[in-house]
C-alpha cells in the first residue's frame, strides 16, 4: 500500500513541480545538520573526531535522508481527508476479505465535482458499481460515474457533493441564453453547461414523476426557443391551467384534441411549403436556407406537457380513437421529417406507459431526459433504470440524459417571458 502512496506522491510532484522543493529543502537541511555535527565532533576532539564517528554520522545522515525523502513523497501522495474517507468506507463494510477498505490514492477537483481514485488489490471494479448507494451515503456525495482505473486494482469515481453539486435551485438568467442557432441550454452538469442543439438533434422527450421538475424544464426550453423567435404550439389538455396568461400570449395553447389535429395539419402544410423553398434554393435545411437567401424562416416547436394525455386511447370511443390515430400519425411524420424544415417536437410525460409513445415517434426522438422516476418510467425514457438509480427521491430539478449526463436544470419563473412578443 505504501508503494501506492509513493507512486501517487511522485505523480503529484511531477504534476506540480513546485512540490519538489519540499524534499529538496529537507535534503539541504539534513546536509547542513550533518556538517554542523561534524564540526561539533571535531571540536570535541578524540575519540569523537576519529574516523569511526564520522562513518557513523554519514551512515545515520544517509538513512535519515532516505527515510525522510521517501516519507515526504508518501505524505504528498496522501490526499487531504483520505483517512476520514477510508474510515467511512470501513464503517459501512466496504472492505476486502481481510477487512481493509480501499486506499484513496487521489482526490482532485474537476469542474463542478471531484474525481476520486481508489486502490485495492482485492476489491473488483464491479463491487463499486454494486455499492454505489452505500458509498454515496457514507461519503455524502452523488456519484456521477464509476470507471475502471489504469489497471484492475484501481477504480475512479466521479462525483459531486451530496446535493448534486448544486444549490437547491439555479435561477435562470438571460445571460445563459446561447447565441448559437439553435442551441437551448438545459442546466449545469458535472461536466459544465448541458445544452441541446435542436438543429442536429431535433426532438426531445422529458420524463419524470410528479414534482420532479419536468414541466419547469419544458418551460425553460420553450422560453429559450421563444426568445430565439420560434413559433410555439403547446398542447396542454389540462386546460392550460399550468400556464399563466403570459404564456397564452407568447404561445399557441391547445387544450382540445380537435384543435391539436387541425394545428398539426397546418404545420404539415408549412413543412411541405418549406420543402419546396429548400429544393428551389438548393439548401439541405432551414439554417442553410436562411443563410443563403437572407430569409428569416422561424423554427416551429410543437410541445406537449403530458404526451400520455394526448395519445392514450384507453376508454375512448371509435371516433375518438380515430382522431388520436390521426394525431399520432402527424406526430410521426414530423418526427421523421421535421429536422430539415425547422419543425421540432418536445414531449413531457410522467406516466410509465410504454404503449403511449411507440414506433416512429420514439425512434426519432434522439435526446431523452429523465428526472426523478421509478424504474419503469426510467426504462421507458432512457431504455435503462439509471434514472431511478442515480436520482434520489429528494432530487427535484435533477435530470439524467440518455447520453449519461446528470445535470441540475435552471429554474425559470413564469415572468421570464415579459417583454417577449
Amino acid at each position: 500500500m505504501n508503494n501506492q502512496r509513493l507512486k501517487a506522491g511522485a505523480r503529484r510532484i511531477k504534476k506540480k513541480k513546485a512540490l519538489i522543493l519540499i524534499p529538496v529543502l529537507y535534503l539541504a537541511l539534513m546536509i547542513v545538520a550533518m556538517l554542523s555535527l561534524r564540526i561539533l565532533l571535531q571540536k570535541m576532539g578524540s575519540p569523537y573526531s576519529g574516523k569511526v564517528f564520522k562513518i557513523v554520522l554519514y551512515v545515520f545522515t544517509a538513512e535519515m535522508i532516505f527515510v525522510g525523502v521517501f516519507g515526504i513523497i508518501q505524505f504528498l501522495g496522501k490526499p487531504f481527508g483520505s483517512k476520514k474517507i477510508e474510515g467511512e468506507l470501513l464503517d459501512i463494510g466496504f472492505t476486502d476479505n481481510e477487512g481493509e477498505s480501499p486506499m484513496l490514492i487521489s482526490r482532485t477537483k474537476d469542474k463542478n465535482g471531484m474525481i476520486y481514485e481508489f486502490y485495492s488489490p482485492r476489491i473488483p471494479f464491479i463491487r463499486y458499481e454494486d455499492h454505489i448507494a452505500e458509498i454515496e451515503t457514507a461519503l455524502n456525495i452523488k456519484i456521477v460515474d464509476v470507471l475502471p482505473g489504469k489497471d484492475k486494482q484501481h477504480t475512479v469515481i466521479k462525483a459531486v457533493n451530496g446535493n448534486g453539486g448544486k444549490k437547491n435551485m439555479i435561477l435562470w438568467n438571460d445571460e445563459y441564453l446561447s447565441n448559437d442557432d439553435f442551441v437551448l441550454v438545459l442546466g449545469e452538469s458535472y461536466f459544465g453547461i448541458e445544452s441541446i442543439d435542436i438543429s442536429t438533434t431535433p426532438h426531445l422527450l422529458i420524463g419524470g414523476g410528479s414534482g420532479s421538475g419536468k414541466s419547469k424544464l419544458l418551460k425553460l426550453l420553450l422560453m429559450e426557443a421563444k426568445k430565439k423567435n420560434a413559433i410555439i404550439y403547446l398542447s396542454d389538455f389540462k386546460g392550460g391551467l399550468d400556464y399563466p396568461a403570459i404564456w397564452h400570449k407568447a404561445c399557441h395553447i391547445i387544450t382540445e384534441p380537435e384543435e391539436l389535429d387541425n394545428q398539426l395539419e397546418r404545420i404539415l402544410q408549412i413543412m411541405e411549403e418549406r420543402k419546396h423553398l429548400l429544393v428551389d434554393a438548393g439548401t439541405p435545411n432551414i439554417a442553410e436556407y436562411n443563410k443563403k437567401t437572407g430569409s428569416d424562416l422561424c423554427r416551429i416547436i410543437v410541445a406537449c406537457d403530458e404526451i400520455a394525455e394526448v395519445l392514450d386511447k384507453t376508454g375512448l370511443d371509435k371516433d375518438q380513437k380515430a382522431l388520436v390515430g390521426q394525431i399520432e400519425s402527424k406526430f410521426s411524420t414530423i418526427a421523421r421529417l421535421g429536422r430539415a424544415f425547422g419543425i421540432h417536437l418536445m414531449f413531457a410525460t410522467q406516466r410509465p406507459d410504454a404503449d403511449v409513445l411507440k414506433g416512429q415517434i420514439k425512434n426519432n426522438i434522439g435526446y431523452r431526459i429523465c428526472g426523478r422516476a421509478d424504474k419503469v418510467l426510467s426504462q421507458i425514457i432512457l431504455d435503462n433504470s439509471e434514472g431511478a438509480e442515480k436520482i434520489s427521491p429528494n432530487d427535484q430539478g435533477m435530470f439524467l440524459t440518455n447520453t449519461g449526463v446528470l445535470f441540475k436544470a435552471y429554474y425559470v419563473e413564469d415572468d421570464c417571458l415579459k417583454g417577449v412578443d
